[in-house]
């Protein structure tokens, strides 16, 4: 099963959180404490959140009294797998199939030289992959409760 961590849904909240802050004051900064105030999440994690964002190149930060977060790459190009390997590494049906978006396994199985389904574990993978990069972080930004709900 393909779960994301907390880490990665506290990514997704505090960029979600940052993107509506942009639009409303693109000159405003962001702050975990903001962010885990907001959300009710723990200050730590989400500070080691966005620390790990802007380590990946997704935010930026100002530091002082005025500091903060704000996006470094629009949401607009940036895709869910792309998100995901990031936060997480490779995404995988199975741990053999488990190659990132650069097509190169991170996997192997005990089983593998007698494996029937290895080639379509591999293929089931990279149809996930595809399905993730097709959606960007800003349809998830903007998407509603109500919205997401409908889609299911």
């Amino acid at each position: 099963m393909i779960k994301l961590n907390r880490t990665s849904e506290y990514g997704l909240i505090a960029l979600r959180h940052i993107n509506r802050k942009r639009v409303t004051d693109p000159t405003g900064v962001t702050s975990a404490r903001e962010i885990a105030d907001t959300y009710g999440l723990p200050f730590e994690i989400t500070a080691k959140t966005l620390q790990r964002l802007k380590d990946k190149g997704l935010i930026h930060s100002a530091q002082g009294a005025r500091g903060g977060y704000t996006l470094q790459r629009l949401l607009e190009e940036v895709t869910l797998a792309e998100f995901i390997e990031m936060m997480e590494g490779p995404a995988s049906i199975v741990q053999c199939a488990g190659a990132g978006m650069d097509g190169k396994s991170s996997g192997s199985c005990e089983y593998s030289t007698r494996c029937e389904i290895q080639s379509l574990m591999a293929q089931l993978n990279q149809r996930m992959i595809g399905f993730l990069s097709e959606i960007r972080l800003a349809e998830l930004a903007q998407a509603t409760p109500a919205l997401v709900e409908k889609q299911h």
